[in-house]
């Protein structure tokens, strides 16, 4: 008799750390599982559980799945994946993305089964050398008042690097809203603005210890402002207490070289695929 399928929220993710090999596995995962992040699911045959799902709704919705090595080519991957795409709809779901780390075939493979067609690569690179010598550099923490200037251009650099790379040519500049506009103001103890003559000319956003943007203002690019406050952010987040400073670059993205330059190294990459609805 076929072992029942359940798939169900985990209230202590955590303790399947044990059962994960980081090799393989997503940082933003990894991290879910530590903070006990209420998005992850168990999946179970019977009485075994035999992988995790990481979930994220709403109209972008995120699907990653884990399957434990023992269970793997024994068709779970592809049950989960079905289930919970059946989950997250609702009328708002414009598309699902997925990511797997660019040498797993098995993965790759189980996306594309599943629909899934991939639009970008990413590599995930780290910092763990020392702290640069200081500079003193224009940077300061973001004010609500900033919203206008940061975003604008935060959006269109993001616009020119997503063209650059060839892999997004439908790409607009992100619209301003008030929804962005409250986040910005909600997360702003974890933005900083470079300021250079009275004007803004770039803006970032950390979360823990990873660099989650860094942006120059077009007409400002190629003065060494980038590489400035890049080390001014890695100071500040060593000074911190992080050991390890990470960020994820879109493989094609020219500021991949400003980071090899800094110090940091890749450790995997991954391929993001996403199926539309």
């Amino acid at each position: 008799m076929e072992k029942q399928f359940k798939i169900c929220r985990v209230m202590e993710p955590s303790v399947y750390l044990p059962y994960i090999d980081a090799r393989e596995t997503d940082s933003d995962f990894l991290s879910a599982l530590e903070g006990n992040d209420e998005e992850v699911y168990a999946l179970s045959a019977g009485e075994e559980t035999v992988g995790l799902a990481c979930v994220c709704g709403g109209g972008w919705a995120f699907l990653y799945l884990y399957i434990f090595s023992q269970y793997r080519n024994m068709g779970y991957g592809r049950r989960a994946a079905l289930s919970l795409e059946q989950r997250l709809c609702m009328p708002s779901l414009n598309r699902i993305t997925t990511c797997y780390h660019t040498n797993n075939h098995i993965a790759a493979g189980l996306a594309k089964s599943c629909g899934y067609t991939k639009e970008f690569s990413s590599a995930y690179m780290i910092y763990t050398g020392p702290r640069f010598e200081e500079e003193a550099v224009p940077v300061r923490q973001y004010q609500a008042a900033d919203y206008q200037a940061a975003q604008a251009l935060e959006a269109e650099a993001f616009h020119v690097m997503r063209l650059g790379t060839g892999c997004f040519p439908d790409s607009v500049p992100t619209a301003p809203s008030e929804k962005m506009r409250r986040e910005w103001d909600e997360t702003s103890g974890e933005r900083f603005v470079y300021v250079s003559e009275g004007e803004i000319v770039a803006c970032a956003h950390v979360e823990g210890a990873e660099l989650d943007s860094i942006s120059v203002k077009l007409t400002h690019q190629g003065k060494g402002i980038g590489k400035r406050f890049l080390k001014h952010i890695v100071n500040r987040l060593l000074d911190a207490g992080h050991k390890e400073i990470s960020l994820y670059c879109v493989v094609g993205n020219n500021a991949r070289y400003l980071y090899e330059q800094v110090g940091f190294q890749e450790v995997f990459c991954n391929d993001y695929a996403v199926k539309k609805f």
